[in-house]
C-alpha cells in the first residue's frame, strides 16, 4: 500500500546521511553501522566506504585517509601506521622502508 500521510504517520524524504527500504518502514535510517554514508537524499540504502577511505562526521560522504593512515574499508576511522610504516593518503595499508633506505 502506498504510503500516505495521517495523524499517526507520514512519509518524509530521507537527507544524506539516512537511508530507507520503503514499503512497511515508516521512518528514515540513520547510516551510522561500521563505515556507512548516504550522499544524496532519497537513498534507499547505506553505502559502505572503500578502503582508503571513511565517513564524514555527518555520514554524508567520504574522506581520504591521511598521509601515514590506512583503512581496509566498511570502517568508521582511518588507522594510524605502526611501528615507523607510512602510506601515502588514501591507503589500504601501510608500508615499512627496507633495510638502509
Amino acid at each position: 500500500a502506498d504510503c500516505s500521510p495521517t495523524s499517526e504517520t507520514q512519509c518524509g524524504d530521507c537527507t544524506a546521511g539516512q537511508a530507507s527500504m520503503g514499503g512497511e518502514v515508516m521512518a528514515c535510517m540513520e547510516c551510522n553501522g561500521p563505515g556507512e554514508y548516504s550522499d544524496e537524499a532519497l537513498s534507499s540504502v547505506c553505502k559502505t566506504s572503500p578502503a582508503g577511505q571513511m565517513p564524514r562526521a555527518d555520514r554524508t560522504g567520504l574522506e581520504m585517509c591521511q598521509k601515514d593512515t590506512f583503512s581496509i574499508g566498511a570502517t568508521d576511522v582511518c588507522t594510524p601506521c605502526a611501528d615507523g610504516g607510512h602510506s601515502l593518503p588514501g591507503s589500504s595499508a601501510c608500508e615499512k622502508c627496507a633495510t638502509g633506505r
